[in-house]
């Protein structure tokens, strides 16, 4: 019993080390007087500028989802916020620099939804289903913010150097189920490592598939996953000599 993963624990640690990268993310949506605990617990001091520059991602965020990328401008930008041009042009020197901070703080965000919805879970498959459905209940409450992913995905073919970020966020989650696998459902760590990566892109090509293609909505597109994924460990936890 001494020896059973405190699951609780490595999440927090692994949130500790994404909020590092993602500082915005704890100043989603909470009253200032959230803010000492959090800077606290997760050894981050938030400054007035950061909150002037939530405003701007903010803005950023619903622009892109309303106008486009195109038509996101620093004045759309500001008009949002109440601002000048030359504010939003002061914190960010370019368009670049500010998707990627509005990237950042998505995943922030993303993170801190997906540790909400493995709080309460029970037994090592209610785990990985917690896990699973956090990115859904993410992209249903933020359908702005997964907009801007998606432009992010297509930025990543055009632009090289957003591939390292991409490949942060991507390993982060590879770990995390990489984690689960192992510990809680008994899967040696070298088929976990190939499974963690499959499940990672399911995740991935299941919300996209129900975003971009008709007939299908997030709900059944996470009813799917989980079937798929249950079977694919399942098959997994079958003995060799039980297999047909």
């Amino acid at each position: 019993m001494g020896q059973e993963p405190d699951q609780s624990q490595f999440f927090v640690r692994a949130f500790k080390k994404i909020l590092r990268l993602y500082k915005f993310a704890i100043l989603v949506k909470m009253p200032r007087m959230e803010h000492e605990l959090l800077s606290e617990l997760f050894e981050f001091k938030a400054r007035k500028g950061d909150f002037k520059k939530r405003e701007i991602i903010l803005a950023t965020i619903d622009c892109i989802s309303e106008l486009g990328v195109e038509h996101t401008t620093y004045e759309a930008i500001a008009q949002k916020v109440n601002t000048r041009r030359a504010h939003v042009a002061y914190y960010f020197k370019d368009k670049k620099q500010l998707i990627i901070a509005c990237v950042r703080y998505i995943v922030g965000n993303y993170q801190q939804m997906l540790l909400e919805s493995l709080k309460n879970a029970k037994g090592s498959q209610g785990l990985l289903m917690g896990y699973l459905e956090g990115p859904f209940h993410w992209a249903k409450k933020n359908p702005a913010q997964l907009s801007v992913m998606l432009l992010f995905y297509y930025l990543c073919l055009v632009r090289p150097e957003l591939k390292k970020l991409h490949e942060k966020i991507r390993a982060g989650g590879v770990e995390r189920i990489h984690y689960i696998l192992v510990n809680h459902m008994n899967i040696p760590t070298k088929d976990a490592q190939i499974m963690a990566k499959m499940i990672q892109n399911m995740i991935s090509g299941y919300i996209i598939d129900a975003v971009t293609t008709t007939g299908r909505n997030l709900d059944l597109a996470l009813e799917d996953l989980k079937k798929d994924v249950i079977y694919l460990i399942e098959a997994k936890q079958i003995p060799k000599k039980g297999r047909g």
